[in-house]
Order: structure tokens, then C-alpha cells, then sequence
């Protein structure tokens, strides 16, 4: 029997009534990082996980498979882009001619800090993604507190200290230094990096704070304190998935893809890279050192021809002066006071 007129109109009355949650489907959001489950951003994505699926009503469903379960490290903005899943944890430095605009934040003596730093970043660079990242929709960004220099055997004080020296870098960015000054790269994943201290394939290593965690404390014993450079990561979703949201549930994910929320995926990760640092600065049997205002200005000046040869990339790829926006990221970075001390 058909529902009569006034049937109808009280059962669309009710629908009306209903609280959003009961309208919306169930929508599973695989979210795949890279890192293992016990990096400390595994946590805070957890934390931001669950708020999301608070303010859908329940019905975006995250799931977060860490440790390259659903696809190499080096895919995952591809796995994002295609829909195998719909949040992917990218790192932009694996593939650097690609994304060009976004490495100038590997420049070194950009960054000062992680936390708000990681805010300043964010707000830059949604000016850029659309041009870079456009086929999909950038979230959130992460990144270390800046890394420095932790040796072997001897301070690298002067940038000349640094020639003939083989050590493993933490991304392009500092790769390039090494090479421009003399040194030479040793690609290693991190789980090796003490065994090869121990036998001198490497003499140092371009990390951040904490070195404990990769079980190198006992090698590597000269560390410079100088925020040197920052490596980031950024967190992006398939864009057919977000399209296929209610209205409802894009305004919950716009509201949990934000710069604040990154300023926060930060926290706790800063937080154990500083916490390393002191108990580096408590052990007897390691030297934390810093730079005079004549050294630091000579690594700084040695820096420089790193600055020209990324901006010309981005002039290339897309046309636009890199100068100018590195420039842009610099001027955010000291509004947050994440800038490095000129």
C-alpha cells in the first residue's frame, strides 16, 4: 500500500528532525603513514583521528595503518592521488623535482622551531598547493624540530670541517650541502647508522635531537647545536573521497585540516626531540656544542648557492619566482617566531 500524502509529508518532517549523523553514510578513511607505530606523530594522528570522527557524528570511520602497510614510502602521495587511500602521510623529499616549491623549506637556516613553525608552514604553503599538489587536497603538515650535525670522532665547526667527511643526510636538501661542501653522502636507512659509525663508513650523520631512539648514542658524540635545517612531511586526502563527503562531513574535516591542527601534530614530537637534546647535554661522554657569530655567519654564506640553484627548480617547473616565495615562507616564519636567528 502507498504511504498516503500526510504519511509522506510526517516522514519527511522526521528526516528533517534527524540529527545529521543519521543521515550521513558510514565512510571509512584509510590513512596511511609510513613511519612506525611508535614515532611520536603516530600518536597526535591518532588523537586528530578520533576528533574527526566526534565531529562527523560518527560517521567518518579512520583507520591508520603505519609502518608502509598499505604501500612504500616513496608512493604514498601516488596512493592518495589514485584513491588506494584516502589520507597518506607523503614525504615530498623522496621524489624533489616533483614538488619543487614545497623544498624550499629544506633550506638550510630557515626554521627555528617545529611547533609553530609547523603553523607557519601550513599557512604558506596553501597558497601553493593548488599550483603543486592540485590533484590532491593537503590537510596537514609535520616536520622535526630542526636537525643538526652529530659526529663521530670531531666537531665540524667551519664549513671547510666538513670536507672529506662521509655522512649519511637526512633528505636532498642537506645532501646537496654535504656535496657543496666537500663531503660525501652514505645513504643508509636509520636502523644502520650505528653499525656503520662503528665500522667509519660514516662519520657523522644530519639528524635531529634524537639519536637515542636509532641507537646511536654510543658513536656518535659531537653534536652542534645549531637549528640547521627541517625536514616535513605532509598529510593529503584523495580528492574524489572528500568530494563524495556530505556537507557536513567536509565541515568536519575542513575543520580538522588546518594549520592550528598541525601546529598541535607538532607538539609532541618537538617535545622528545628536545627532551633528547638535554639528556645529550647530561651525558659525560658527549660534547654538545654551539657556534660564534663569525662561524655561524661563514655556514650561513656557504649556504647561499643551495638557495639559487632551488629557486631556479621552481622557476623551471612552474614559472614563478622562488626567491620570492621562499621569501614569502621566511616573513610566516617570523610572525610565529619560528624563524632562524639572522
Amino acid at each position: 500500500m502507498k504511504p498516503t500524502l500526510r504519511q509522506r509529508i510526517f516522514a519527511l518532517g522526521l528526516s528533517a528532525a534527524l540529527p545529521l549523523s543519521a543521515l550521513a553514510a558510514d565512510t571509512t578513511m584509510k590513512m596511511s603513514l609510513w613511519v612506525p607505530p611508535a614515532h611520536p606523530v603516530v600518536a597526535d594522528l591518532e588523537a586528530w583521528a578520533k576528533s574527526l570522527q566526534e565531529a562527523s557524528g560518527g560517521t567518518i570511520k579512520p583507520q591508520l595503518y603505519p609502518a608502509q602497510q598499505l604501500g612504500r614510502a616513496g608512493d604514498h602521495y601516488d596512493m592518495a592521488r589514485d584513491g588506494i587511500v584516502e589520507f597518506a602521510m607523503v614525504a615530498p623529499g623522496y621524489t624533489p623535482s616533483r614538488f619543487p616549491i614545497w623544498n624550499l623549506l629544506e633550506l638550510p637556516f630557515s626554521f627555528s622551531n617545529s611547533t609553530t613553525g609547523a603553523k607557519a608552514l601550513h599557512e604558506w604553503y596553501l597558497n601553493y598547493a593548488p599550483r603543486e599538489m592540485g590533484d590532491t587536497k593537503v590537510c596537514l603538515v609535520s616536520l622535526h624540530h630542526p636537525g643538526i650535525f652529530h659526529m663521530r670522532d670531531k666537531q665540524v665547526v667551519e664549513p671547510t670541517d666538513v670536507a672529506g667527511k662521509r655522512i649519511r643526510p637526512a633528505g636532498p636538501g642537506m645532501a646537496q650541502f654535504i656535496t657543496a661542501l666537500g663531503g660525501s653522502t652514505v645513504q643508509a636507512s636509520l636502523p644502520e647508522i650505528r653499525q656503520l659509525a662503528e665500522r667509519g663508513v660514516v662519520d657523522g650523520v644530519t639528524f635531529a635531537w634524537d639519536i637515542l631512539v636509532i641507537g646511536a648514542d654510543p658513536v656518535l658524540k659531537y653534536h652542534l647545536d645549531e637549528p640547521m635545517y627541517v625536514t616535513s612531511q605532509l598529510y593529503t586526502l584523495n580528492k574524489r573521497f572528500y568530494d563524495s563527503l556530505t556537507p557536513e562531513q567536509k565541515q568536519a574535516v575542513d575543520s580538522h585540516c588546518t594549520p592550528e591542527w598541525s601546529e598541535r601534530i607538532a607538539g609532541r614530537w618537538a617535545a622528545q626531540e628536545l627532551a633528547a637534546r638535554d639528556k645529550l647535554k647530561s651525558m659525560p661522554e658527549h660534547t654538545v656544542y654551539t657556534l660564534n657569530d663569525t662561524q655561524r655567519a661563514a655556514w650561513r654564506e656557504a649556504a647561499k648557492p643551495l638557495a639559487q640553484s632551488a629557486y631556479a627548480a621552481v622557476q623551471k617547473r612552474h614559472g614563478i619566482d622562488g626567491a620570492k616565495a621562499h621569501q614569502e615562507l621566511l616573513d610566516n616564519l617570523a610572525k610565529a617566531n619560528a624563524r632562524y636567528a639572522e
